[in-house]
């Protein structure tokens, strides 16, 4: 249980949270808190970041033991530096919700440590509860956040793993977490997750669409999205020292949708150019790469051999190779593609993978953000 004394419900009406993907033109990216996407966010302009709000995952390396408060601290300390006021749903990775943190003499509950730090940094953040993966102590954790901050809450449905009780249908399912979570539907954010879509395996928009309406049928959500990926956690299926392609078949499921007769249209989402696992990472064998998005495909420019041997060198080659590129929209557009651009040309050097998974990220944001602003004005 949480100790009541560490939970402050506000006596008057929290501030509004600010932009959420309430309309299919908006944008819900799913980060990892790592230095690349970190800086990404932190570079994106007001423009983008107006048809944007990113889910954060603090991905804490798994251990059996208890974390620190200053490993917390730390990770919160870095997402609020990146997003400043902008709104974030806060998630995790690896560790589960009620892993122990040591704080002093007490010990609390991950997601406590982690909200109480947003808290602290004054963070406009929305927490998340996993449907059908939330137990007791957690649907606790998260209710507390949704009296004690007044904002909202997300819930996350991983569509194609999740299967609700044999008694009860989905609609009847979500309205029941709702209501545990001390919460109504039009304050709740629905996440329709695919995670990674593989193209050996088929995944029919019709099937999708069906799943959706029956839970758009529980009620006036305050918004719902649709995340996926079809970037895998390897990239073997591009040869190295060239530049291969990778279709982004979450793009094109969701386009599909769009023609489905849905009765509310979800926003777009996606986990950038990451996996929606965390890297192992890299090690000794790791390969070069840098990933471009691009209309419907993501280029992925690959190295020769593993860094290790190869030397980060390499990254100006496949700068050179991008910038060449009919599709390379110029140094101008984004951080991302300026940092592309200046070590193609010498100015800065080479650095290690997670600054080209930086620059990827950042292209990407603005990339599906002009997407969606240039589909709105078609209609």
């Amino acid at each position: 249980m949480i100790d009541a004394e560490h939970l402050q419900i506000p006596l008057l009406p929290a501030e509004p949270v600010g932009q959420l993907p309430v309309r299919s033109d908006h944008y819900l990216p799913a980060l990892q808190a790592r230095s690349g996407e970190l800086r990404a966010l932190a570079h994106a302009d007001e423009t983008t970041w107006e048809r944007l709000t990113p889910i954060v995952h603090l991905a804490l390396r798994a251990q059996s033991g208890p974390l620190t408060a200053g490993a917390i601290r730390e990770q919160v300390r870095n997402v609020a530096a990146s997003v400043g006021q902008h709104t974030v749903y806060l998630d995790t990775l690896r560790l589960g919700a009620t892993h122990p943190v040591t704080a002093g003499k007490r010990t609390v509950p991950l997601l406590g440590a982690i909200y109480e730090q947003a808290r602290k940094r004054k963070m406009r953040f929305v927490p998340v509860a996993h449907a059908g993966e939330t137990g007791p102590q957690e649907v606790e954790l998260v209710s507390n956040a949704v009296l004690q901050d007044g904002h909202g809450v997300g819930i996350r449905y991983r569509l194609r793993t999740v299967v609700p009780p044999a008694s009860l249908s989905v609609d009847q399912y979500l309205s029941d977490l709702i209501e545990s979570l001390c919460t109504l539907v039009s304050d709740a954010d629905l996440i329709v997750d695919l995670e990674y879509i593989d193209g050996d395996v088929e995944l029919d928009c019709g099937d999708v669409a069906r799943a959706l309406s029956s839970m758009l049928s529980v009620g006036p959500w305050r918004s719902v999205a649709v995340l996926g990926t079809s970037m895998p956690s390897a990239l073997g299926e591009v040869k190295e020292g060239t530049i291969g392609s990778l279709p982004r078949r979450e793009w094109q499921l969701w386009n599909e949708l769009r023609e489905a007769g849905l009765t509310r249209m979800p926003a777009y989402g996606d986990y950038a150019i990451q996996n929606p696992l965390p890297p192992k990472g890299g090690g000794p064998g790791m390969r070069a790469n840098i990933r471009y998005t691009t209309d419907s495909r993501t280029l992925v420019a690959r190295g020769h051999g593993p860094v290790i041997q190869e030397g980060s060198e390499q990254y100006r080659e496949l700068c050179e190779q991008l910038v060449s590129r009919q599709e390379f929209s110029g140094g101008g557009y984004t951080w991302g593609d300026g940092v592309i651009d200046d070590c193609a040309a010498g100015t800065i050097a080479p650095g290690a993978q997670g600054m080209w998974r930086g620059a990827g990220t950042s292209h990407h944001l603005r990339f599906v953000t002009e997407q969606l602003r240039q589909m709105q004005a078609a209609q």
